[in-house]
Parts: C-alpha cells; structure tokens; sequence
C-alpha cells in the first residue's frame, strides 16, 4: 500500500512540475500542411542514430503556423535517464543569436548605433592594429599596421571584426600569421567561452581589445569571440549584468522558462550529460570534471553543473530546452513578437536577416557558398550551391555540442535539433537528412494556412 501510494505521489509530482511545459499549440501535423507520415521518417532517422550508438539521446521539433507539429525525444539524457522533450542542455554558439537580440534592444531604445565604434563604449578597442605577416628572412614574424577605421557593433555582430576564435585557428593552420596570432590570444589568456572562468568577462574582453586583430575590420569574414564582447558591450551600456539583462528583457518575456546562464540548483537534474562519439558505434559519457579538447580550445561540459559564476559568455553560455528555443525562434518568425508581446520591431528583424552584412564574404563555416551572415546567424541567399534543402532567406546556426535550429520564412516553419554530442562534425550529415525530412513533409500546395 505504501509503494502505491508513493508511485501515485511520484505521477502526481511529476504532473506538477510538467504542467508549464504542455504546449497548447501542439497541432496534428495536417492542420498546418504537414504529413504525419512523412514525418515518421524522422524517427527512423532518430532511432537509428540510437541504435547505432552514434548519439546517446536527442530532441527534434519542427513548428509550422506557430503550432508544434511534430517533437520527440529519443534515447538517453544521461545513463541513467531518459532524454526528455524538456532536457536542458548546453546550446553553446545558439546563444550567439540571443546576444544579438539583446543587442538590437538596446539599439531600439536608441543607446546605440551600429555603426558606433566599439571603443566608444569599450575603451581598450581605441587605436587597434592589424597582425600583417612578413615573408620568411625578414627579421621579424610580422609587423603592426593601424586600422583603416575602428570595429564597430556591426562588424561584432556580423562577424566581419577580425577578431578570432584560438579553437578555429587549426582551420588556418598554413595561414601566415595565425600561429603569431595564437601565440598573442594565448599570452593574453584569452577564453574562448567553453570553460567558465573565475573572472568578469569584462576583464577578458578588456584584455582582447588590446591585442591585434587578424585582418581589417569589414574585409574579412571569421567566425570569433564577437559576441562574448557583446555580452560585455550589454552590460556597459544598460548599467545591468548581461545575464540578468538577458533574463528580463528576452527569457521572462518569451516565457523561456528554462533558460539561463547558470542553472538554479532544483534543475539540476534535468541537464543532460555530454557524449564523445566516433561516429561508428563507440560513444561513452564525458567523465566529471574532464575536458574536452579541438585544436587549442579546452571544453569544459562539466561547467554547466556550476549554479552561479560571474563568467557569461555571449558566445557559448546559455543553457535551454528545445521548446523555450522554439519560442525565441518563433519570435523571430513573427517578427519579433510573440503571444501578445513584442520584444522587436519587424524592421529590426528585417534588419538582422538581411544579406548585404558580410558585404561580398560568405559565411563558410558551417556553410558552402550561397551563405550570408546577418545580425546573429546565417542566412542562405541562394540555391545554386550545394545545398539540400531549404529556401532562399532561411536562418539557422548550431552549437558545438551538435544542437542547430532552421527557421524557414516561407514555409513558415522551424526545425530544431538537440543532442549532446561531440566532436561536432558528425552533425552535418545528419542535419542535412534533417532538414530534407522536415522540408519533404510539407504537404499543402501554399502557405495559406499561415497566421
């Protein structure tokens, strides 16, 4: 009598806890021009991966209309328990775009301009210099050239800074001056976001401005530290520390109720552990406190177990479910508003995915060609290059631990995928089945049934 009535206790524990999650606009696939069996196709895709071993546990959601069409979990959160549609886990480069967002806020609230000189809010950006690389004989590795004009919050968000990534250095392992660059990031102790450290990431930031950059600003464009130094660029300019700026004005808003910085101790237990897999059916849990290591950045999936710190990273630091993602995406789908409340205006959003940012340069880091980059993301200009699927004005972008959302304009859709797995690179194909899958289950002739 007693186990019943603490099982009745546990389902009506859990009922509790559950009942913010339900999603009241979770639709059968038809009523908004999916096929229900096409999207079997998913699981298959899914459940294989699982079976194979090639990922532990993973969530997909696909929304169209505004309405959750499709969302499962498979397989294993941790060892010892399931993956859940609501396992927090680490979106790593997905908080790049709520960065963003928190950017453009301030610039709806008139404290700053795009084009405003980092340096004006952020000192130690005054009087930077470009790393040019000698030729081989000359006394010196390299020289010191002035810049042709100051980086500006444009150029932060769009990635066109000349600021770097150390872990992205091994991409340019033959590029003359990268190891010099390397050599000048690493001196300076600079954190590329993925091990949290002990120290304001004001300080880190600070210290970064000072040193050279790797080309021009607006000639080149490199994925890098840019949004870790908007973070700090938030927090300067609204007087509040960027993870409570964010947890204001962007997660309570959008009731992204599961989203933070630094988890509160009682969700703990509903992270989701971190997987090495190579692809061909070993996978084994990272082990407490072990880091991971990708040409010279250290990963530290153990981090996220932290509940407070000071260090919050723009770049890499948020930690969500895949349906509080859905709601910022869906935000951004809308045009900045969502249930009733609006967090930016249409034109801003228009802004954020315009193609023109990256000037004539092509976002190929997670890309081909055909691929801008905007305010936050990237965006697919064209279809005439190697892509599968998608069309002209999607935004995505992913997160090292192979977590990638898709938000699709015309079809008024949204594909989301999370998994805690790494090394990254496995995800491609799999996002590419993705993205073909949830592409081929449209089954309406329009979008009429948009709303």
């Amino acid at each position: 009598m007693k186990i019943l009535f603490s099982v009745c206790i546990a389902m009506i524990c859990a009922t509790i806890v559950n009942a913010d999650f339900v999603d009241a606009k979770s639709v059968l696939p038809e009523t908004v021009g999916l096929s229900s069996q096409r999207l079997k196709n998913i699981d298959t895709l899914t459940d294989k991966l699982i079976d194979e071993k090639k990922m532990a546990g993973t969530v997909v959601l696909i929304a169209r209309h505004g309405k959750i069409a499709y969302f499962k979990a498979t397989g294993l959160a941790d060892t010892d328990k399931p993956m859940e549609k609501d396992t927090i886990m680490r979106v790593m480069s997905m908080s790049k775009p709520i960065t963003s967002v928190a950017t453009m806020l301030l610039y709806e609230q008139g404290k700053l301009l795009l084009s405003d000189p980092v340096s004006k809010y952020i000192p130690e950006f005054k009087n930077q210099k470009v790393l040019v690389p000698l030729q081989k004989g000359s006394p010196f590795p390299y020289k010191l050239l002035p810049v042709k004009r100051e980086v500006t919050i444009r150029d932060l968000l769009a990635h066109t800074s000349g600021i770097m990534y150390l872990s992205y250095a091994g991409i340019y392992p033959n590029e003359p001056g990268r190891q010099d660059m390397l050599n000048l990031y690493k001196g300076a102790q600079i954190n590329d976001g993925y091990c949290r450290s002990d120290e304001e990431i004001g300080e880190m930031v600070k210290r970064l401005g000072r040193l050279p950059l790797t080309a021009q600003p607006g000639e080149v464009w490199e994925y890098g530290l840019n949004s870790d130094v908007l973070g700090y660029l938030v927090e300067v300019v609204s007087g509040v520390k960027f993870d409570k700026f964010v947890e204001q004005n962007i997660f309570k808003p959008l009731k992204m109720n599961d989203s933070y910085f630094y988890l509160p101790e009682e969700k703990i237990n509903r992270l989701a552990a971190v997987y090495k897999s190579d692809w061909n059916g070993t996978l084994e849990r990272v082990g407490e406190h072990e880091m991971l290591f990708s040409n010279e950045l250290a990963m530290c999936p153990y981090d996220a177990y932290q509940t407070s710190g000071k260090y919050l990273s723009g770049g890499g630091g948020v930690l969500s479910t895949a349906y509080d993602y859905f709601r910022f995406c869906q935000m951004l789908l809308n045009g900045g508003e969502l249930d009733g409340v609006r967090l930016l205006s249409r034109k801003t959003v228009e802004l954020m995915s315009a193609t023109n940012h990256s000037g004539q340069f092509d976002a190929t880091y997670l890309h081909g060609h055909g691929w801008k980059f905007g305010l936050g993301f990237a965006i697919q200009q064209d279809r005439e290059h190697d892509v599968d699927a998608g069309d002209v004005g999607v935004f995505e972008w992913a997160g090292l631990y192979s977590t990638r959302f898709s938000v699709d304009p015309k079809e008024d859709k949204i594909t989301i995928f999370f998994s805690q797995t790494t090394p990254f690179g496995h995800h491609f194909d799999l996002w590419d089945k993705l993205l073909v899958l949830s592409g081929s289950a449209i089954s309406d002739s329009t979008t009429e049934g948009k709303k």
